[in-house]
């Protein structure tokens, strides 16, 4: 019988190590753009700082929070909103195929499988070589209970692609090949990408000293033309000010109260990453 939907979002917390939990805390309560996180959000560090058990309620509210609907919210009952129904809401926003009979925990791990998935693909054919080689030279290094499958000795990143259920793998292996390949998987993409901005950095820095004499060379001309457009701004501004900030405010506040899909979603491929390596009954759908 499957678990209650409360206790598959606080399990996957308990399952965390303190730094996990900070890396959620930073997620969750980071300060953005929306000013209403800094007028009744607290801070990371004072979400930590808490015990134990509460440090987990205060995520586990706030999950609710950010993933419930503008409605829910407004009625006061995103505590109510399940981690079930949060995960069925990112797969209708990234258009992922699920169905109603599908155990919680194999919705989750669609959703990581899928995002996993697009990552592999954006990477040059290249990388993709360089991470298989990087992934077997990480397993010959370390001590495995019982031999690879072939499939895997070959390609072990098929067994996040395809999931276990495609390869035959033990319930002992799986955890501790999940673990290493993820690892892997997540420094050489994190790698990868530091190093294109890096590139896009360096072609930046030389774009812009070619272009420093003609910057110079139109810099008056543009505050010019600024000066003459702020005149007209102004007047419009004076005219449809009200309204236009009355309009600003309320979509700003119904955005604060909306799903939040650019923090649930990595807190969702967290909480799988770690139910994922831990948690030995858990297995990719």
């Amino acid at each position: 019988m499957e678990v209650t939907v409360l206790d598959e979002l606080r399990s996957a917390l308990e399952l965390a190590t303190e730094d996990e939990l900070k890396q959620l805390t930073q997620i969750l309560f980071c300060r953005k753009f929306n000013p209403l996180d800094y007028l009744q959000t607290p801070r990371p560090i004072e979400v930590q700082s808490q015990d134990w058990q509460t440090w987990l309620d205060s995520l586990e509210e706030r999950f609710r929070y950010l993933a419930a609907d503008g409605l829910t919210v407004i009625k006061g009952k995103s505590q109510e909103f399940s981690y079930r129904q949060a995960l069925i809401r990112v797969c209708q926003y990234l258009k992922i195929p699920y169905a109603q009979q599908m155990a919680t925990t194999e919705i989750e791990a669609e959703i990581f499988l899928h995002l996993v998935n697009q990552a592999w693909k954006k990477l040059p054919k290249t990388e993709q070589k360089s991470l298989i080689i990087r992934i077997q030279k990480s397993l010959d290094r370390c001590p495995l209970p019982e031999a690879l499958p072939v499939q895997l000795q070959h390609n072990p990143v098929d067994l996040l692609l395809k999931g276990s259920g495609a390869i035959a793998v033990s319930a002992v292996l799986r955890p501790l090949l999940l673990k290493r390949i993820l690892q892997e998987f997540t420094l050489h993409l994190a790698q990868y990408q530091a190093a294109q901005f890096a590139l896009v950095r360096g072609g930046a820095l030389a774009a812009s000293q070619v272009q420093s004499q003609l910057t110079l060379q139109t810099a008056r001309q543009g505050m010019a033309m600024t000066a003459a457009r702020y005149g007209a701004v102004k007047t419009v501004f004076s005219f449809l000010g009200p309204a236009l900030w009355g309009w600003f405010l309320a979509d700003l506040g119904w955005r604060a109260i909306t799903t939040n899909y650019g923090r649930i979603i990595p807190v969702i491929v967290s909480l799988a990453q770690i139910r994922l390596t831990r948690a030995e009954a858990w297995q990719l759908a």
